[in-house]
């Protein structure tokens, strides 16, 4: 039982070092994957036309201040869960840590349901803007689906395949962050 024990936080510490210094492969993968999607003749709405500002006083200018404060709300669950798998690393805390994933999966699943149960844009591209955030959000929280399996199963190759979905969801968001924030006064 020991052993079990250990190797379970021997998996839950390499995967959180992964995590943490996942930084310095962040930006070898954006390329690969543009040259994959390029390559498979996809488009990315990410790098489509940017919305301009919707009428002051409109609906949609409503729904994007909305859709602005999901994102911003989004990337705070992913900082806040970062930071508290760190600090759980250092205590050995492996139950816990998964508590802490299926919990922020269930934090995305609700802004996931929000958006897209709430948000109905006039402005086509915003409505775009919306869909790939609603894939991104989908995207991340399948990706911590693949990282709790794998860390309940002792299946080392799933819980990276789930951090490396859940690192690019992260990378996507932030880009979409970027264009999306400077559109609300």
């Amino acid at each position: 039982m020991k052993i079990y024990r250990f190797v379970l936080a021997l998996m839950l510490l390499a995967t959180l070092l992964l995590i943490v210094s996942g930084c310095e492969f962040r930006n070898t993968d954006a390329i690969e994957e543009t040259g994959q999607q390029q390559a498979a003749g996809t488009s990315n709405l990410l790098y489509s036309s940017t919305p301009s500002l919707p009428p002051p006083g409109s609906r949609d200018e409503a729904y994007l201040k909305a859709l602005t404060d999901s994102i911003i709300k989004a990337q705070a669950i992913e900082k806040e869960l970062q930071l508290i798998l760190a600090e759980m690393q250092h205590n050995d805390e492996f139950i816990e840590a998964q508590e802490s994933i299926e919990t922020a999966r269930q934090e995305i699943l609700y802004v996931w349901n929000t958006v897209h149960n709430e948000l109905q844009f006039d402005d086509p591209l915003l409505h775009k803007q919306k869909q790939t955030y609603e894939a991104i959000l989908m995207e991340y929280r399948n990706g911590l689906g693949l990282q709790l399996i794998g860390m309940q199963n002792s299946d080392a190759v799933k819980a990276m395949e789930g951090i490396e979905q859940t690192k690019k969801a992260n990378q996507k968001l932030a880009t979409l962050a970027a264009d999306t924030l400077p559109l609300v006064k």
